[in-house]
């Protein structure tokens, strides 16, 4: 199953642990605009499929949450994703910021993953891999007792020591 496949079958919740402080993709003229003080462009296709998958799971009354550990200073990146969380705040996700620098107990988070059902029967993680320039290399899914309960423990420290967007953000522009 893919990532999008887990998300489309969730019944209770998808959340997602990012700890990365730059990832490559396809945003960079958004980024660019970004750091130019420009207004951001209008999100691409595969943004725009994930705003709706959102909405959609949002409105299947499904939660939806996120928690970014970010370092800092913050990196160019992260101060322009933190500004394109605006995009899937909108759409209904939970977008949580947890500052490594203020939790010294976060310091040995450093994979990404998404935990679907969490506290279910049926519960899995999907782990992503990336290189150190922040591509995607692939994912795997685990449905073993071990793995969900390390990951769960993992998002629920990060879930605690994190504070909504809004207030993060408040607190750094």
């Amino acid at each position: 199953m893919t990532p999008v496949d887990l998300y489309r079958a969730c019944q209770v919740s998808a959340c997602r642990l990012e700890t990365l402080q730059h990832y490559a993709g396809d945003e960079e003229e958004r980024q660019r605009a970004f750091l130019a003080g420009e207004p951001l462009p209008p999100p691409g296709p595969g943004k725009r499929d994930d705003l709706e998958l959102i909405a959609a799971l949002m409105q299947a009354c499904r939660v939806v949450q996120r928690v970014h550990v970010v370092d800092r200073p913050l990196s160019d990146y992260i101060r322009y994703e933190l500004a394109a969380y605006a995009e899937n705040a909108a759409a209904g996700e939970d977008i949580r910021i947890a500052d490594r620098s203020a939790h010294r107990e976060l310091g040995n988070l450093s994979e990404d993953f998404t935990i679907f059902d969490a506290g279910t029967s049926g519960a899995s993680v999907i782990l992503f891999r990336y290189d150190a320039q922040g591509r995607l290399h692939g994912y795997q899914h685990a449905t073993d007792q071990e793995t969900v309960m390390r990951c769960g423990g993992q998002y629920g420290l990060a879930l605690a020591c994190s504070v909504p967007l809004n207030e993060f953000m408040a607190s750094v522009w």
